[in-house]
């Protein structure tokens, strides 16, 4: 197995990208509240370390497709705050120019792959994405993040065995946080690792503990260098879980002796556990970091909402790729 070396420079921009997914979440959710924000939230407070440590690293011309909640995946990847503001309020600057929520943003550029808004409907997307990949007879991977619930579709069991198939460089990382929605994964899967599920498909599967951002990054490493050398996709299992309900306005039905026992292995305190006593990140560096992202966060939320929306003749433009009518004929 190849072990990969981290240096401390890396765990401390690792730090504060998953300190940037908790603070953008957190004001997303006050302004939610506040009535501010017009698209519906997944809150990813609580699983940043899955999005930051499965991207970071990645080549620039990699693929990376993210789930509903993978939101750190886009800071890792180089998105702005603005940029996804801009996309969550469906400005005029935003990507898609308002035609889709921050959820499924993508930014070719960054390597981010728009995706469907359907559970799991990107998965076999990604398996494309990879045979495509391997047709250009290159070395790039697909990196497909997906929850747990959507690992009970159709969609994830075709995708991964056309994928190991035709040995497809894609790594599918399942962020398993225990619950699709309000059901508990004991109660909708008659197995307790999703990871066993890789050998059906004769694939690798492992089980990662997904609160620790340099144990997901030094696993998806591996699983990428597989996949660079041409030897197919692998199934990693994020063990997680999110602090928050599924959504802003649902109830609160999970058990508080389970929630405070995952609340105890917050990704952030993991991580600082870790570097704080080395030296490597003092406390007055993690305040100054906090400020820094705060004072960002307030001076592109005047931006964004005084960003005038699209117009509405462009509702129709980039819906259809241009020449798509002539090669149809």
């Amino acid at each position: 197995m190849t072990k990969t070396k981290t240096r401390p420079d890396d765990l401390v921009a690792m730090y504060r990208l998953m300190l940037t997914g908790r603070r953008f979440t957190e004001q997303a959710l006050q302004w939610y509240t506040e009535g501010r924000v017009p698209q519906g939230l997944h809150p990813s407070i609580g699983q940043e370390a899955v999005g930051v440590g499965g991207c970071y690293g990645l080549q620039p011309d990699d693929w990376v497709l993210p789930s509903l909640r993978t939101s750190e995946a886009f800071w890792t990847r180089g998105v702005t705050i603005r940029e996804q503001l801009h996309a969550m309020f469906g400005t005029a600057r935003s990507i898609s120019r308002g035609k889709e929520s921050s959820h499924h943003a993508g930014y070719p550029d960054r390597g981010i792959l728009a995706c469907t808004g359907i559970v799991g409907g990107h998965i076999p997307v990604a398996t494309g994405v990879g045979l495509g990949l391997r047709r250009q007879h290159t070395d790039r991977v697909a990196v497909c993040f997906f929850g747990d619930g959507a690992a009970n579709r159709g969609d994830f069991h075709e995708g991964l065995n056309l994928a190991a198939v035709t040995r497809a460089p894609v790594v599918f990382i399942c962020e398993n946080n225990l619950y699709a929605q309000t059901v508990a994964g004991a109660d909708a899967m008659a197995i307790t690792d999703i990871a066993d599920r890789a050998a059906g498909y004769g694939m690798p599967g492992s089980i990662v503990d997904g609160q620790d951002v340099v144990a997901v990054h030094r696993a998806t490493q591996e699983a990428v260098a597989r996949a660079r050398r041409g030897e197919g996709p692998s199934l990693l299992e994020m063990k997680t879980y999110r602090f928050r309900p599924h959504y802003p306005i649902f109830e609160e039905r999970r058990p508080s002796e389970e929630i405070a026992r995952w609340q105890s292995r917050d990704p952030l305190d993991v991580l600082a556990a870790v570097l704080t006593p080395q030296g490597v990140l003092s406390d007055e560096a993690i305040e100054a970091m906090d400020r820094a992202i705060l004072q960002e966060l307030e001076e592109a939320i005047v931006e964004v909402e005084a960003a005038p929306p699209p117009d509405a003749r462009e509702v129709f433009e980039h819906i259809v790729a241009e020449g798509a009518e002539e090669t149809r004929r």
